[in-house]
C-alpha cells in the first residue's frame, strides 16, 4: 500500500483547517475539564467536589468509584458528541475526491482504485482517530493528576469508539461515492446513529409488534446494521469495570463495515469518470 493517497488526505484536513478544528476543540475540553472539577481527598475519600465554583454534596464518597463515574458519563458525552461532528466534518472527504477535476488527477496516477479509495478511508480514519484519543487521554491525565486514581477502562475505551466512527464513516463513504453526494451519506450515517438505540432494545420491542413478519423485519434490521448505541455503551461498562460481552456486537458492526468497503470499492472501480 503506497501512502500516498493516505498522506493526501491528512495534508488536505490541514489546509481546510478540519484537523486543527478537531484539535483546538479537543484541547478546550481538556483545558475546561482541567480548570472547572476540583476535588479535596483526604485518605482516599471525596471530602468536597467543585465544577465551576459549585460546590457538590460528595462528602464520604469513595474516590475511585466516584472517578469511574465522572470518566464514563464524560465517556458517553464526548462519544455521540463526537461522533456526529467527526461525520459532519469527514462528509466532504469523498465528494471532493471524484468531483470533476480531483478525481481526473487521481486517476491518471499509476495507482489502483481500490489502494485509491482505501487510502481516502484510512486517512480519514486516522485523522478522527488521532484527535479521539488525544482528547481521551487528555481528560484521563486530567482526572488522575486532580484524583490520584488512574483507570484502565477510559483509555481502552477510545478503541471503541474509534470502531464506532470507523463502522459509520464506512456507512457515509459508500453512499457518498454512490451518489457523489455528502449529505446523503451522511444523513444515512445519522440515521443510523439516531435508529441505533431503538434497535438494540429489540428484545423489548418485537413483541409488542403486532405480526411475525414485521417481528422478523425488526430483527433482521437489527442483525445487519451498525451496533453503534451497544458499542458505546460498551465503552461505559469498560469504564465502570462492568461484564462486557460485545464479540457479536463488534463482529457484525465489522462485517456491515466490510461490505460497505468491497461495495465502495466496486463501484468506484468501475465507474466511469
Amino acid at each position: 500500500m503506497r501512502p500516498g493517497i493516505f498522506t493526501d488526505t491528512f495534508l488536505e484536513s490541514f489546509r481546510n483547517r478540519m484537523f486543527l478544528i478537531f484539535f483546538i476543540a479537543s484541547s478546550i475540553c481538556v483545558g475546561s475539564i482541567a480548570l472547572a472539577m476540583n476535588m479535596d481527598i483526604v485518605n482516599g475519600v471525596l471530602q468536597g467536589y467543585t465544577v465551576f465554583g459549585q460546590q457538590l454534596n460528595t462528602r464520604g464518597l469513595d474516590v475511585a468509584r466516584f472517578v469511574q463515574s465522572i470518566q464514563a458519563g464524560l465517556a458517553m458525552l464526548i462519544s455521540v458528541v463526537g461522533l456526529f461532528l467527526a461525520l459532519m466534518a469527514t462528509s466532504t472527504l469523498f465528494p471532493q475526491m471524484t468531483q470533476k477535476g480531483s478525481i481526473e488527477l487521481l486517476l491518471c496516477r499509476p495507482v489502483s482504485r481500490w489502494r485509491i479509495i482505501t487510502g481516502r478511508f484510512l486517512g480519514g480514519a486516522a485523522i478522527m482517530a488521532f484527535n479521539a484519543t488525544y482528547l481521551f487521554l487528555g481528560v484521563w491525565l486530567v482526572l488522575g493528576l486532580k484524583s490520584g486514581v488512574w483507570t484502565r477502562g477510559f483509555p481502552w475505551s477510545t478503541i471503541l469508539v474509534i470502531f464506532a466512527f470507523i463502522v459509520l464513516f464506512s456507512v457515509m463513504m459508500a453512499a457518498s461515492v454512490a451518489t457523489d453526494n455528502g449529505v446523503v451519506g451522511l444523513l444515512i450515517a445519522y440515521v443510523l446513529v439516531v435508529f441505533s438505540p431503538i434497535l438494540a432494545a429489540h428484545d423489548r420491542i418485537t413483541p409488542a409488534l403486532s405480526t411475525e413478519l414485521y417481528r422478523k423485519i425488526f430483527r433482521f434490521l437489527y442483525w445487519i446494521v451498525p451496533k453503534t448505541a451497544e458499542t458505546i455503551g460498551a465503552a461505559r461498562r469498560l469504564i465502570l469495570q462492568q461484564p462486557l460481552e460485545i464479540g457479536i456486537v463488534v463482529a457484525t458492526s465489522a462485517a456491515f463495515a466490510v461490505a460497505c468497503w468491497v461495495f465502495t470499492v466496486v463501484y468506484f472501480d468501475r465507474k466511469d469518470y
